[in-house]
């Protein structure tokens, strides 16, 4: 596939801190912007593309309203019929609050299509901090959604997997957003895309970001500039687990002045999460 740097999160201005202060305003809200008029388009310039509805039943898309009326987004994992799964940040940022949510499920596009809920319902961690990025996951409820083809929740890792750091396999990142580090490289159609990495255990993803990460983050490498990037916080990265999709990420921050610097992007790690999950099932 061509190298690109794919949907994450906020700016990044220094090449060894960065948080999620202020992710609306700084990416969600620009971002929504290039999205509602590049719908109205019809050409695709670059990436890889996801072309069958049904390749990642479990994305959400996430469109935020803040309490401003703005609008951002972010991404999220269907993981039952009433329950979606995102980062913290995407509802709370510190600088910014969401007032609500409308939850996008079963469409290649983010804002036409779909099955589109509404929910002010959203469960932030209670220990959710912007400062260091930990606890950065948040549950939202919505009202049941009819299951389908394109519309299916992902499976969570189990209790006795919980101690699986699942260093060395190969993840799928998806979401609604950017390409590459150019501004002008939104894809025109804005259409689902998706990216291959690789797992990295903690200390391999500590050594190259020169920076400590907790025991909750997980990190996928940069390999030849290929990662999360812009515009699709709280989305999910899955691996095939004994034979089924499973969910053991959350996109939630990267590290550096830009996406195709090979630098490796961290998740809210999961399995760290499974009792707060479990509670607000």
């Amino acid at each position: 596939m061509y190298s690109l740097k794919l949907f994450s999160l906020f700016l990044c201005f220094s090449i060894v801190q960065c948080n999620s202060y202020g992710y609306h305003k700084l990416v969600g809200i620009p971002r929504a912007r290039v999205i509602k008029i590049a719908e109205g388009m019809s050409r695709i310039v670059g990436g890889s593309q996801v072309t069958t509805l049904n390749s990642f039943p479990y994305q959400a898309g996430i469109v935020a309203t803040q309490t401003t009326g703005a609008q951002s987004i972010c991404g999220g994992s269907l993981v039952s019929t009433t329950r979606v799964l995102t980062a913290a940040h995407c509802w709370r940022d510190g600088q910014m609050q969401a007032r609500r949510f409308t939850i996008v499920l079963g469409s290649l596009r983010i804002f036409s299509g779909g099955t589109r809920i509404d929910s002010s319902d959203v469960v932030v961690h209670p220990q959710w901090n912007f400062n260091d990025i930990t606890n950065d996951i948040a549950m939202v409820k919505i009202t049941a959604v009819n299951l389908n083809a394109n519309i299916q929740p992902i499976a969570l890792p189990t209790t006795s997997e919980a101690r699986e750091n699942f260093a060395g396999l190969s993840g799928i990142a998806s979401g609604y957003g950017k390409t590459r580090d150019s501004q002008n490289s939104f894809p025109s159609t804005t259409s689902l895309y998706q990216v291959t990495l690789s797992v990295l255990t903690n200390a391999q993803c500590q050594q190259r970001f020169n920076m400590p990460l907790h025991s909750s983050h997980l990190c996928t490498d940069g390999v030849r500039g290929v990662g999360t990037c812009e515009g699709d916080s709280g989305g999910p990265l899955s691996v095939v687990w004994k034979n089924r999709r499973t969910l053991i990420g959350i996109v939630s921050f990267g590290l550096g002045d830009g996406c195709q610097l090979g630098l490796p992007s961290v998740y809210t790690r999961v399995t760290a999460f499974l009792p707060w999950i479990n509670t607000n099932m």
